[in-house]
């Protein structure tokens, strides 16, 4: 069921770091740009600040009132980034409403069956699998079970996971909200440093832009949005894990934004979308969310129970 997200203890203290956070990066971009404010629209570091301000809010607000509010905003984004995915790849339209389909069911066996949670990508291949049988359209079959099958475990499985971990975990707030915050500053601080010391590339025919100095901002912005939100750190947590977990953050940053890279030099495509100023499509924004949610949920628990909490 869903809450008043102002009866939260710790509601105040999240919204404040996070706005703060939002106002920084403004006055950054400012700063930056300061020669040219008559043109702070067509700035891509202006429009980027401008979609954060938007997507921050909702993000905090949907956590902390949960109930169908997670479910809607995980669907939103599942079904939204699926779109993108299949438009990008060329997925046949019939292998596309079945890919939607078990998108949304995920999220409902997230929230309400979780005893069959496991069960998703072994179901859905093998749904998938029914349409070449029963259809008998064999031509190009295996290309779109196999495209789809890793559209689903690369978007509505991870999505999936965010609906789970809020469901199953009594942290799962508070890992959202953390490792939501911490993918962020990761993402920002790749772009700073990678920008600012260039150096050497780290997959040069993947990704021409990343680099081995951005990689480290990866880890530094996890830290920092780890560092940031520590109030809500869960007393159960021990701290090899609260670090493995960071790390965790970035390596899966920096893991699915290389998987949407690779993915759409291969259809020769820069964005997925044009929804969200700045970045390009959802599945631009939230290609880092898509890998690092589930590793650093796994690793916590991992080094969590290694390590006695």
């Amino acid at each position: 069921m869903p809450h008043n997200p102002l009866d939260h203890p710790l509601f105040w203290t999240v919204s404040l770091r996070v706005g703060l956070l939002l106002l920084a990066g403004l006055v950054v971009v400012l700063l930056i740009e300061r020669r040219n404010l008559g043109r702070l629209g067509e700035s891509a570091l202006f429009l980027r600040v401008r979609s954060w301000a938007t997507i921050a809010p909702v993000f905090v607000l949907t956590l902390f009132a949960g109930g169908f509010f997670v479910f809607g905003l995980a669907a939103f984004i599942a079904l939204q980034a699926s779109a993108e995915y299949v438009r990008l790849t060329g997925v046949q339209r019939r292998y596309a409403q079945l890919f939607v389909f078990w998108a949304l069911v995920g999220l409902l066996v997230a929230a309400l069956y979780r005893r069959y949670f496991l069960f998703l990508p072994l179901g859905f291949f093998m749904l998938l699998t029914l349409i070449p049988v029963l259809t008998g359209q064999v031509k190009g079959a295996h290309r779109q079970v196999t495209g789809t099958l890793f559209g689903y475990i690369y978007i509505g499985l991870p999505m999936a996971y965010f609906v789970f971990i809020k469901a199953a975990e009594d942290w799962g707030l508070e890992f959202l909200l953390i490792v939501g915050v911490a993918i962020a500053l990761s993402d920002v601080g790749a772009f700073t440093l990678g920008s600012l010391l260039k150096g050497p590339k780290l997959a040069p025919k993947v990704s021409p832009g990343k680099t081995w100095w951005g990689t480290a901002g990866n880890l530094i912005g996890a830290g920092g949005g780890v560092a940031l939100l520590w109030p809500a750190v869960p007393d159960e947590w021990t701290l090899p894990a609260v670090a493995a977990m960071t790390v965790a953050v970035a390596v899966g940053a920096v893991w699915g934004d290389l998987t949407e890279s690779f993915v759409k030099r291969d259809f020769a495509v820069k964005d997925t979308g044009t929804l969200l100023p700045g970045f390009g499509g959802i599945l631009d924004r939230v290609d880092s969310l898509l890998l690092a949610l589930p590793l650093s949920y796994y690793v916590l628990l991992g080094v969590n129970n290694l390590t006695g909490g």
